[in-house]
């Protein structure tokens, strides 16, 4: 094998697609940003986030989709003016592939001899399907600090892939996969993500960060572990972070927040771990330093926390911190659903009480439902439906059992030939319904997943007018476009007719 010489590697992210119904956001991508602390230590890395860049440029695409970030024209000159030996492009989402390949495709067009790589959720679950497209050398399975950084030194010296951990590429024609085994169990050991080579003032101007509302600026996001034991059917993040839950050091926590106060005076924090609290005695420790500390700081949970795990104690620790809103998966209202179909080890006799306390305390509530799956009922959603509007939270957020590959829901609908015709990444959205079962049609879920949202966003003008304000009104001057596509598309779906 014919060894190469590396000096310059840049990381892109891609402009995204959205429905024209769907909210513009955007946030540090800490993926990107921890790969390229990795590499900066060995190269000149250089990270270009053509979302953030180019925010304020929109393409309409089609009658539903839109693109918010720089054009494929700006991301050729940026590659072009970089020169760069290696280009690594992130794909989080399947909904994404597409932008991403195009990227590859460019890097190829600006010179054939760089070295492309693929990363993210998408390609972890797809490798072999990624790899038919000639452009792209490598994909990156699962996390990627330590597989991408061996990859460089096996091509800087010639001495082959076989010995390296998640990883696809090409031998003799044909496309090789090394599965991702060997995971980072110390995450102390990882350098804080490289948020100097970020335009971080930007994010902080925007101030629209994915999944949730904001009281302080600046405000930013981190990561505090990586990997979740729980096996939902509708979850693809196993196969970036795997099963196993690597939560890092309090200590090591706590030193990355009190560097965002010192190098760029942030105010709030969004914890974007898939369970913050699992752990309750390191939670605990972490909360517990922030108050010692006087760090002054306001947080929120976007992706939620695992209920199991609270407590009342925990939850007086979390609000003295500085937690003003928390967000709470449920999933389901039906217990069969629950335990059976979506497999989520929570007993729903706990969620009530959970938010009551939670209210008290004077902390603002999110909570996550999801109906739609093979095997659920029109009876079991309407259950499901009746349960979450009865907790009166500041904000419910019902979507559609969404079909993502690397899940079980994805390969069970396969299996029963339950996608919808015409089904494609690009559509995998959680606002359209991509499942039509012998119980229901996607139309009927639409149809009901638009109704309860409407009426809870009524109910909250009345029950929370602060609420309402946060999540709706401040939104509405921000993008008053899409919330007069949201309201249109709401409305026909409610009276629109169902069937199958």
């Amino acid at each position: 094998m014919i060894s190469r010489k590396i000096e310059r590697i840049l990381l892109i992210q891609p402009p995204y697609d959205i429905l024209r119904i769907e909210p513009k956001t955007t946030q540090p991508p800490l993926g990107l940003a921890y790969l390229a602390a990795v590499l900066e230590k060995d190269y000149e890395v250089k990270v270009l986030d053509a979302v953030v860049e180019g925010f304020e440029n929109e393409q309409v695409i089609d009658r539903e989709f839109k693109r918010y970030g720089l054009h494929f024209d700006d991301i050729k000159r940026e590659i072009e003016k970089f020169n760069p030996d290696v280009v690594g492009v992130s794909c989080l989402f399947s909904t994404q592939a597409e932008n991403s390949h195009k990227v590859v495709n460019l890097a190829k067009e600006v010179n054939p001899d760089i070295i492309t790589l693929f990363g993210g959720a998408h390609p972890s679950a797809l490798p072999e399907l990624v790899m038919e497209d000639g452009n792209i050398d490598f994909v990156i399975i699962g996390e990627g600090e330590h597989t991408t950084r061996e990859l460089l030194r096996a091509l800087e010296t010639g001495s082959g892939f076989l010995a390296l951990d998640g990883l696809a590429f090409r031998e003799n024609g044909s496309v090789k996969v090394l599965p991702k085994t060997n995971y980072i169990q110390h995450l102390d050991g990882l350098p804080f993500p490289a948020r100097h080579l970020l335009l971080m003032e930007k994010y902080f101007k925007i101030n629209t960060p994915m999944g949730t509302t904001t009281r302080r600026m600046p405000n930013t996001c981190l990561s505090t572990s990586r990997g979740c034991p729980a096996n939902c059917i509708f979850c693809s993040i196993h196969t970036v972070w795997g099963r196993k839950y690597r939560p890092r050091p309090p200590e090591n926590v706590v030193n990355e927040i009190e560097l965002l106060i010192k190098e760029y005076g942030v105010k709030e924090l969004q914890f974007y771990d898939d369970n913050l609290t699992f752990d309750r005695a390191r939670a605990f420790q972490i909360f517990d330093e922030m108050i010692k500390k006087r760090l002054d700081l306001l947080w929120t949970t976007p992706n939620g926390v695992a209920i199991w795990a609270l407590d009342e104690e925990l939850l007086r620790k979390m609000r003295e911190s500085g937690c003003y809103k928390i967000s709470l998966g449920v999933e389901s209202g039906d217990d069969y659903v629950l335990h059976r179909i979506i497999q989520k080890p929570l007993n729903l006799k706990k969620v009530k009480p959970i938010i009551n306390f939670c209210r008290k305390l004077g902390m603002g509530i999110d909570a996550f439902f999801v109906v739609g799956f093979p095997g659920e009922t029109k009876e079991q959603m309407e259950k499901t439906l009746r349960f979450a509007r009865s907790l009166k939270v500041d904000n419910l957020s019902v979507t559609l059992a969404t079909p993502h590959p690397g899940t079980r829901l994805y390969e069970i609908c396969q299996k029963e030939n339950y996608l919808r015709p015409g089904f494609n990444f690009k559509v995998i959205r959680s606002r359209r319904g991509q499942i039509d079962t012998p119980q229901f049609t996607a139309k009927e879920v639409e149809k009901m997943v638009s109704r309860v949202n409407f009426i809870s966003r009524l109910e909250l003008v009345f029950r929370s007018p602060v609420a309402f304000y946060e999540r709706v009104v401040k939104r509405l001057f921000k993008e008053p476009k899409f919330f007069m596509a949201l309201a249109y598309e709401t409305i026909k779906k409610m009276f629109s007719l169902g069937g199958r």
